[in-house]
């Protein structure tokens, strides 16, 4: 064994314990592939969603269970934001699964393959969360996007699925190749030295003037690859089409655990790494934030079809969280935004939940198919007007609080234009959530029985209208909470 591979395998000897979710959900992922598929028959493949489930329970457990510490020459961290993030992209894969069963025994697409390309791309994203590295950030993006990739073009058979996800690939590999050239122009700025984020900040902010230039195109450029990542504007392109054609769960998916784990890099990155250029990269990213917010809330209100609106409320709320990054103190920041991520996700899931269940009854692609929803299924229009209240932040819903926070830290940090754009398109959210609230209560109900939710959607509607409704009446105390959970 060679000095190189030898000094590889003992580094991750000793550091392994960091990374034993990943681990495991690697594991587990290719044992599902084979041998495991091999004794299960196709009238059996349902099964594997529970399993699944199991799988991200005892994967909690883990990261629950990890102590802090930096290992593998220092470019993966586990702390509190690490841990935070890594929960709420456990919770996204959980909510996507949990909603998957129904909607593949539907269309007869039940595959062992669908389950472990979700376990394979949630391994990438914990392994992003912490990420301290720039390399250590390209290839776990790298493992994560693949397999969604792959999930996004799953139903082979419909020409939208499969444009969707080429379309998506397509795009996806521009952008690493951007970020990848980002990084090394940073690399050649910092003298050849390093990578790592804690290093490159210092060195980067020592930099002579010659290379100032260098310094700025770097940034950009892996500004530019990450910002497509979370479909920020005006790198959201590839979001509607990929969110419209790919299975309804997997779009829950995209739009919740994904999400997550770029913010908690955009956090790393920006927040560690180049805080000393602060006013290198707060321009460009303001601007972003800016085009999110306004381009994702107004082309939602011209949307007829569910799945691109919430494609389009997505871009605006994740402008929304870019706010969070803007902040020239990181930990204020980082806690405001995993506060309103873990409620995008309980609410979007709800929201997710009864589009599937529509769906089941070959309605919910339109925002048209939800007139009478109200009326026909009382308690189930009642859910969904609460998720859509609380994602426009309408108080004294929970979606108010997160934006609350926000803008609130944005106020405090001196982005005053910015926030006056918030609370502005906030509004106009409003009014195309309100949109669908009115079909659901002033529109007559077409014909026809009403057939039973079923039991993993049910779940998911009552404890996520639970949760918004419950969670109203801590709003004071949600942020000193966030702390403790993702900063502890």
């Amino acid at each position: 064994m060679t000095g190189f591979a030898q000094g590889l395998l003992d580094a991750l000897l000793q550091d392994a314990h960091l990374i034993v979710p990943q681990l495991f959900l690697i594991t587990v992922a290719t044992l599902m592939l084979w041998p495991g598929d091999l004794f299960v028959s196709r009238a059996e493949k349902h099964r594997w969603a529970p399993i699944t489930l199991v799988v991200l329970g005892v994967t909690a457990w883990l990261v629950a269970r990890v102590d802090n510490g930096l290992g593998f020459g220092r470019m993966f961290q586990m702390d509190g934001l690490t841990r935070g993030f890594q929960l709420l992209c456990i919770l996204g894969a959980a909510g996507a699964v949990a909603l998957s069963q129904r909607v593949l025994n539907g269309l007869k697409q039940q595959t062992v393959e669908y389950y472990a390309l979700i376990l394979f791309s949630l391994a990438g994203m914990l392994f992003l969360c912490g990420a301290s590295d720039l390399i250590s950030v390209y290839f776990s993006l790298e493992l994560m996007a693949i397999s969604i990739y792959i999930l996004v073009a799953y139903l082979r058979d419909w020409k939208t699925s499969v444009e969707a996800g080429l379309k998506y690939f397509l795009l996806g590999a521009f952008s690493s190749g951007i970020l990848v050239y980002g990084i090394s122009l940073l690399y050649g700025a910092a003298g050849g030295t390093t990578t790592n984020l804690a290093d490159l900040g210092q060195a980067l902010a020592l930099a002579p003037k010659p290379d100032s230039l260098l310094v700025f195109g770097g940034v950009l450029m892996v500004l530019v690859g990450m910002a497509f990542k979370v479909a920020a504007v005006p790198f959201h392109m590839w979001s509607p089409d990929a969110y419209e054609g790919a299975p309804t769960p997997i779009t829950a998916f995209m739009a919740t655990a994904p999400k997550a784990a770029a913010l908690a890099a955009f956090l790393r990155v920006f927040g560690t790494g180049f805080h000393s250029l602060f006013t290198t990269w707060v321009l460009p990213l303001s601007y972003i934030a800016a085009a999110s917010m306004i381009l994702g809330n107004v082309a939602a209100v011209r949307q007829v079809s569910m799945k691109r609106l919430l494609a389009y409320s997505s871009i605006a709320h994740v402008g929304y969280m870019l706010l969070g990054v803007l902040s020239a103190d990181p930990v204020a920041g980082a806690q405001a935004v995993w506060l309103y991520m873990a409620i995008y996700v309980v609410m979007n899931f709800g929201a997710f939940a009864v589009v599937i269940y529509l769906q089941g009854q070959g309605e919910g692609e339109r925002i048209e198919d939800f007139r009478g929803l109200g009326r026909k299924h009382p308690v189930l229009g009642f859910a969904m007007m609460i998720f859509l209240l609380s994602l426009a932040g309408i108080p004294p819903l929970l979606g108010f609080f997160g934006k609350f926070y926000l803008f609130k830290l944005a106020i405090e940090q001196g982005h005053v234009t910015l926030t006056v754009i918030a609370l502005l398109t906030s509004a106009v959210s409003a009014y195309y959530y309100l949109g669908v609230v009115a079909q659901m209560y002033f529109k007559e109900p077409a014909e026809g029985e009403t057939p039973a939710l079923g039991a993993l959607p049910a779940f998911i509607v009552g404890v996520a209208c639970l949760l918004i409704l419950v969670g109203t009446a801590f709003g004071p105390w949600l942020l000193d909470w966030a702390g403790k959970v993702a900063l502890g």
